[in-house]
């Protein structure tokens, strides 16, 4: 048994050594004796070669997640908008996405109130996690409490990992 381990100590030093040999061949300065000294150690690495690598994401497959659901968007923007509108924190709350929900919500955009509002048409891209959803607004001024006309709002839907829709950000009105 010991002479079988003395063997594959030899086998693998030997090998050891032949690869390492192999390598600093490659990658080591040899001075030749054209060289005015041979003691010398200074080194040129070669020019660095240049590659340019295309990559090109797989193709979706039937087994990829389905596109976002036409029928999902509106019912959960509905929640987010009724909660503006009746003034319902937890509807708001129910339809907002879960890193914003700790954030400060309130009912007012822009110093108005959501009196009435109306989604307008929006398309669904193949792809994507979300969507803009635009909607005309009908305002009440917070302070006065008289309408103070129509505004078109757009807010982002999106679907989460656990195939969830979620409002999850308002963005400003045109």
């Amino acid at each position: 048994m010991r002479s079988l381990t003395s063997h594959v100590w030899v086998g693998v030093l030997l090998v050891g050594l032949g690869t390492a040999g192999s390598a600093c061949r490659g990658g080591l300065p040899v001075p030749s004796s054209d060289e005015p000294s041979a003691t010398s150690t200074s080194y040129t690495a070669p020019p660095a070669e240049t590659r340019t690598l295309t990559v090109t994401p797989p193709a979706p497959t039937s087994s990829s997640a389905p596109g976002l659901e036409p029928e999902a968007i509106d019912r959960v923007f509905q929640v987010y908008m009724n909660g503006l509108a009746d003034h319902d924190m937890t509807a708001l709350r129910n339809g907002t996405c879960p890193r914003l929900r700790e954030t400060l919500l309130g009912f007012e955009l822009n110093g108005h109130y959501v009196e009435r509002w109306e989604m307008l048409p929006y398309s669904v891209p193949p792809g994507f996690e979300f969507v803009t959803v635009q909607a005309k607004v009908t305002q009440r001024d917070a302070r006065t409490g008289r309408l103070a006309g129509d505004v078109v709002y757009s807010w982002y839907v999106e679907r989460n990992e656990d195939t969830n829709y979620y409002v999850c950000g308002w963005l400003d009105g045109k």
